[in-house]
């Protein structure tokens, strides 16, 4: 009887780990910014979206007033990848802010001042420039970067990490395949062809 009893729980256990799994996501900027007042960080612990390894200034996004904003994160329970190899997804969090002309060159001059970067690395996706932030020693497993379009009068800041293995072509080449990752981990929330 104790046998049928320990296997029945084992069962339920592993049930119970694999299928409630407590995965983030979130799309809502209003809901960051609130994040960042009340608790002076973002939503997740592996700090992607912390505000003192993601943004220029923990007051960023009430310095400059942006004509557009958008958030997004996703982050699935680390619990995930212990039971299973496919189907984890890295944590990611986007955050892109549009300007008017003159309130662009400010941000912008701001966020370059504050965010450096780590090394001399700028990655090009169409009309945007990326750079990795200086906080960033595990790149491209984990990550903050900057990035700024001139063109369309956009920052945006994104954030990493990789809770799973990433294909090995961007952990060989991420600069010669740099278009691909954008597209495989940010491209479904954000248009970069804009």
């Amino acid at each position: 009887m104790k046998k049928i009893i320990a296997f029945i729980l084992v069962i339920i256990i592993s049930l119970a780990l694999t299928g409630c799994y407590n995965d983030i996501e979130k799309n809502s900027l209003e809901e960051y910014i609130a994040c960042i007042k009340q608790n002076n960080c973002g939503f997740t612990s592996t700090s992607i979206d912390a505000p003192e390894f993601f943004l220029p200034s923990i007051s960023f996004l009430e310095e400059y007033e942006y004509l557009e904003g958008t958030y997004f994160l996703r982050a699935d329970d680390p619990s995930r990848g212990l039971f299973a190899t496919e189907g984890v997804f890295p944590e990611i969090a986007l955050l892109a802010l549009k300007y008017e002309e003159g309130t662009y060159e400010k941000a912008k001059q701001t966020m370059l001042d504050e965010i450096k970067p780590h090394g001399n690395d700028f990655f090009q996706y169409n009309d945007y420039t990326f750079y990795v932030n200086r906080w960033s020693n595990f790149f491209p497993e984990q990550f903050t970067m900057a990035c700024y379009n001139d063109e369309n009068h956009t920052l945006m800041f994104i954030g990493f990490f990789a809770n799973c293995d990433i294909e090995e072509k961007y952990s060989e080449d991420i600069e010669g395949n740099w278009e691909s990752f954008v597209d495989q981990y940010y491209g479904a929330y954000y248009d970069f062809s804009q």
